[in-house]
């Protein structure tokens, strides 16, 4: 087990501590790690150890790997070189590094047999414990681990935190447990209990894949074999603590350390202070919200903006900072890829809508676009802000760091704001008496850009680090953005709706855009690490979720215009689900069930 820093060291705090108030706990823990810590005894070695009151067992290696076996306390040796017999509190504080000389003077410490073979047992592996165990294939006692954690994590490590976390194993070998945080004290005690931050939910099988490292903690997320009701933020910091008991979470230490530095040199960039953001109306038609009476008008949409106008240096990113810090090195890539399609693509969006402003139809067109233009850029300088002060990239600038994110993009999003968003922009701007062009351009960015795509992963998003009391400066920010994004939709059809009332025909021109452009485009959901676009999860949705929900906005919306869109298999990359975007719980119906 690759270990750095204070492995051996943590695991015999944690025994002495056990030792005195739990020792039997620290002797059965000692005893389920055997197949571990002995499969470096010399091969063919075997002896016996015999525990007051808790049983006996023979140990035997097998040269790389051992056995144990329980047997009947105090019969004769059969074939093993020696016994030990002796007390769990004894054991436990042996094993935690007392020397043995005072216990077998006291008796408190047998030994029978050939003595001197006894000395092999220097070659014990001392920190051995249940991620060793589930490497070699071997049952791990969950009960076991989890109340050892009130004696593994350092009180000094907890002094300023206070929560609480409820772990449910489910199926055969599982159970449930919470860990209750007070300000240097931990307490592990059996059942859910109530009022818990957060329930963490695996199964008992996965639970043993990511001991063993099968399986990370972001993977388990990402999969759906984690699921997490409640705060992550506590989630997160627990796993750490847990790993830094075992002496595994030095380099996150040394990533923290440096990402620290880096976002205290990052900090105040945009002239960034703290205040309260702004919230107000809505008038996209797919929106619930929307305001009586229909579309508003291009008047109205401009006086909501000015009503709706927020600033992206007054959010506070103070607790997302400490959020970021303490996120594994994997969890944060997968934040980065989330977050960076957003920051990379507002800023290509501000960019490509000029040619739109100098092409508008009209002077209200123009006026409002012209609003939308400084939304996009604020938009990417509320993204760079916390790319900045929070993610802490290394990047001196800007255009450096936008350009550090965007090497992290995929295809599917170079097919959309290369290939097809600037491409027509690049036209338009060619071309900016062309009417149908513009269609097919308001269609490329209001409809299919910000409708179909930008829209639900925002809400995902928001609805994700909202539930889960993660990121709540992003989290606050993102809905701001969402607020003006529901505004430049409630354009586009406004827009739209008004040519095809002059013009029907301009009714097939969007038609047929939409299928040239959503079915590769709508893949921008499927992060990196999914084999197949149609048979996703990301932040706890299946794929058919957030196509389903993506769907029925765009027909809403077309709906509005006086369209009828095409079916799903025609447009979206895989199966739709209408049941909105709730987070699936199939572990909660599983440990309910049960």
């Amino acid at each position: 087990m690759a270990r750095n820093g204070d492995g051996s060291e943590g695991t015999q705090r944690a025994l002495r501590r056990m030792a005195e108030s739990e020792p039997e706990l620290a002797a059965r823990l000692i005893v389920q790690s055997l197949p571990a810590a002995a499969a470096k005894l010399p091969e063919g070695m075997s002896y016996r150890l015999e525990l007051d009151g808790l049983g006996a067992w023979t140990v035997s290696s097998f040269g790389g790997r051992a056995k144990v076996a329980e047997v009947l306390a105090g019969a004769d040796l059969n074939g093993e070189a020696f016994a030990i017999s002796t007390d769990a509190e004894t054991l436990a504080k042996v094993a935690s590094g007392r020397n043995p000389v005072g216990p077998l003077m006291s008796g408190r410490l047998k030994l029978r047999g050939r003595r001197r073979k006894a000395l092999a047992l220097r070659r014990l592996e001392a920190d051995a414990g249940p991620r060793d165990l589930a490497r070699l294939g071997q049952r791990v006692d969950a009960d076991l681990v989890f109340r050892s954690l009130a004696y593994a994590i350092e009180p000094e490590w907890t002094r300023g935190h206070r929560f609480t976390v409820a772990y449910q194993l489910v199926g055969e070998g599982g159970g449930t447990w919470r860990v209750e945080v007070d300000d240097g004290r931990v307490r592990v005690e059996r059942g859910l209990g109530e009022n818990a931050d957060a329930i963490v939910r695996i199964r008992y099988t996965d639970w043993l894949a990511l001991l063993s490292g099968e399986l990370t903690p972001p993977d388990a997320m990402r999969l759906g074999k984690t699921e997490v009701e409640g705060s992550i933020p506590p989630v997160t910091r627990l796993g750490r603590w847990i790993d830094r008991a075992e002496g595994i979470d030095g380099p996150e230490l040394e990533r923290e350390a440096r990402q620290r530095r880096r976002q205290s040199e990052n900090a105040g960039s945009w002239g960034s202070k703290v205040t309260d953001g702004a919230s107000g109306d809505a008038g996209d038609p797919a929106e619930s919200r929307r305001p009586r009476g229909g579309l508003m008008t291009y008047e109205q949409l401009y006086a909501l903006w000015e009503r709706q106008n927020w600033r992206a240096h007054e959010l506070d990113f103070s607790v997302d900072r400490e959020h970021w810090l303490v996120s594994p090195a994997e969890a944060q890539r997968h934040t980065a890829f989330s977050i960076g399609s957003f920051y990379v693509g507002e800023e290509r969006v501000t960019a490509d809508l000029a040619p739109f402003l100098l092409a508008a139809p009209s002077g209200e067109v123009e006026a409002f676009l012209a609003t939308q233009l400084v939304d996009e850029m604020r938009h990417a300088v509320f993204f760079d802000r916390w790319a900045s002060e929070v993610m802490g990239l290394e990047a001196g600038n800007f255009r450096e760091r936008l350009h550090e994110i965007e090497e992290r993009m995929l295809g599917p999003w170079h097919f959309l704001f290369d290939d097809s968003l600037r491409e027509i922009a690049n036209r338009i701007k060619d071309r900016p008496d062309d009417l149908e062009l513009f269609v097919e351009g308001i269609v490329t960015y209001h409809m299919v850009t910000e409708g179909v795509l930008a829209m639900p992963g925002q809400r995902l998003m928001i609805e994700y680090t909202g539930d889960h009391d993660l990121y709540p400066g992003f989290n606050q920010g993102f809905r701001l953005v969402e607020q003006d994004e529901h505004r430049h939709i409630a354009f586009g059809v406004r827009f739209l709706k008004d040519v095809c009332d002059e013009r029907p025909e301009m009714k097939g021109v969007i038609t047929r855009r939409l299928e040239e452009l959503l079915p590769m485009a709508a893949e921008v959901f499927c992060p990196p690490e999914a084999d197949d676009p149609s048979d996703f999860v990301s932040y706890g949705h299946h794929s058919s979720q957030i196509y389903g929900f993506a769907y029925q906005a765009l027909k809403r919306r077309m709906a509005a215009i006086g369209i009828k869109i095409p079916p799903p298999e025609r447009l979206m990359p895989g199966p739709v689900d209408f049941g909105g975007l709730a987070e699936r719980r199939v572990l909660a119906q599983e440990a309910a069930g049960s």
